[in-house]
């Protein structure tokens, strides 16, 4: 028996030299040791813990982590069951879903078909959100665990909108009881649940013992903001953070050359690009835009900032989605045609003009590109930069006249009505994602025939027509397409990135 012992203990050393941690990858024996708690640092800070208030994925980042939705996605975005077990269509204009029995809220509440109703209910009437469930007509409790939904008119992307952080399921008691403090002690129903925020530092989460799916290994997961990329290099070279976000391409370069670290990076629904704000008088002149459009040289900055990590932008949906379109116009770089659109619009001289961007060190880089190419023709830009959340409040304002702006987007479910609903029509100027006051009725009735079409094609053509649109008049033109990226350290064990950014810790384990 000694001699067996002795032979599994050498076989056992010989493959963990060999593999290093790979040996204990997918699961654990009593003798691991494993870390109580995982490091997470990020490029910025929070703006809300609400989600249905949450119109970033900064924020939505961390809310999904603490909130579940009726329908979730896998690492492709392919839809699954969340807190719905099921769903089937009655007919296209409701749709029944049976929920999962005995699911606890993190305050011990059993969550009830009165709190799905409510949670949907108050998401269809915020104006961070509602637009994503415009055509939901009534949601009716039809027992304690089955709702059915109705809209006015088939909506093809209703699963999807399902699945987004705004749909998250709250406790309708604690919230009716006080609104304030759900904002500051937020309760849901996922993995981990809230202990801490120690606003300009961290937040803290715990794990959820009562949870209704797989108890995390972990007892705490602790969210750090930290701006600098270099910060979250070091961070994770020292053992400081387990894991870091949004890694720059030299860091990217170092962790491949680091035996302690690894790297995740995925191709993303997600675009980087440069806002007109239709209001601003020196901007509401297409011409004008197009003409910054034929100025700047996106390749350029694509591989100056990002290399091989991100692709030059061509259009306003990403090329990672079904509904890309690949031939909509495009403005490679030609200094002649920006000049002469400058002087047709009455700037022959060119104007000076600020440039907002947030504390992103990469995309204040862009911007000093762009900067100096646009000095090309006459435009003359003063690059001012701001605190993420504070970011978010000014370019959402939609009574602030803003001028040329550097923004992201990230189509968390992958669905094209997520990209361009909220982002170009018209009804999403006031007190929704719409910030560049752009008005065009022919993508207004293309994007509201889009919405209502259950035919994959249909919609295809229906999509591809937006993005000609929009690439003609241009609201705001696309940078880039960045793929997104994390460093970790080698004993993080499990982890998952989902293709839109999102990280999936349900069977995450850290080995000392």
């Amino acid at each position: 028996m000694k001699k067996k012992l002795l032979a599994v203990i050498f076989l056992l050393t010989f493959a963990l030299l060999l593999g290093g941690t790979k040996a204990i990858k997918s699961e654990t024996s009593s003798e691991t040791k494993l870390k109580d708690t995982l490091v997470i640092a990020q490029k910025a800070e929070i703006k809300t813990l609400d989600p249905q208030k949450s119109t970033d994925s900064v924020s939505n980042k961390i809310i999904q982590l603490m909130f579940d939705t009726l329908i979730t996605m896998d690492k492709d975005l392919n839809l699954l069951p969340g807190l719905a077990e099921s769903w089937e269509s009655i007919d296209p204009l409701n749709t029944v879903f049976h929920l999962k029995k005995n699911v606890k809220f993190h305050n011990g509440d059993i969550m009830t078909a009165e709190d799905v109703k409510f949670s949907l209910d108050r998401a269809r009437s915020l104006p961070q959100c509602a637009y994503n469930f415009t055509p939901i007509k009534e949601v009716t409790v039809i027992d304690e665990n089955t709702i059915k939904i109705t809209t006015d008119t088939p909506f093809g992307s209703l699963l999807n909108q399902l699945s987004i952080t705004n749909s998250s399921i709250i406790n309708k008691k604690l919230v009716e009881a006080s609104e304030d403090v759900f904002l500051t002690n937020p309760v849901g129903t996922g993995q981990f649940k809230f202990k801490s925020w120690d606003i300009g530092n961290r937040l803290t989460m715990e794990r959820f013992d009562d949870y209704y799916g797989t108890i995390s290994k972990l007892k705490e997961v602790v969210i750090k903001f930290i701006t600098e990329n270099n910060s979250r290099m070091i961070m994770l070279e020292t053992g400081e953070a387990d894991i870091s976000l949004d890694m720059g391409v030299m860091d990217l370069k170092s962790i491949k050359d680091n035996n302690s670290l690894d790297y995740i990076e995925v191709e993303a629904p997600t675009s980087q690009f440069i806002g007109f704000d239709t209001k601003n008088e020196l901007l509401k002149d297409k011409r004008v835009r197009q003409s910054i459009a034929y100025a700047i040289d996106n390749r350029a900055i694509t591989q100056a900032i990002y290399g091989d990590s991100a692709t030059p932008g061509t259009s306003v949906v990403p090329p990672a989605m079904t509904d890309f379109n690949p031939d909509a116009k495009k403005y490679d770089l030609n200094i002649a045609k920006a000049k002469e659109l400058l002087t047709e619009a009455g700037y022959p001289n060119g104007f000076s003009i600020d440039l907002w961007v947030s504390d992103d060190s990469a995309r204040i880089d862009a911007c000093v590109i762009i900067q100096e190419q646009l000095r090309e023709i006459g435009i003359n830009t003063e690059i001012k930069v701001f605190q993420w959340a504070t970011y978010i409040k000014m370019i959402e304002n939609e009574n602030e006249v803003k001028p040329i702006f550097y923004m992201s987007w990230n189509t968390a479910n992958g669905d094209c009505d997520k990209t361009m609903y909220p982002l170009f029509h018209s009804s999403q100027i006031k007190g929704s994602m719409n910030v560049t006051a752009f008005v065009n009725k022919d993508l207004d009735d293309t994007l509201d025939k889009a919405r209502i079409t259950m035919d994959p094609k249909v919609r295809k053509e229906l999509y591809g027509k937006a993005q000609e649109i929009l690439q003609e008049e241009l609201p705001h033109y696309t940078i880039l397409y960045p793929k997104l990226n994390l460093g970790m350290r080698k004993n993080i064990h499990n982890l998952i990135m989902k293709n839109n950014g999102y990280l999936d810790l349900t069977n995450v384990y850290v080995t000392e």
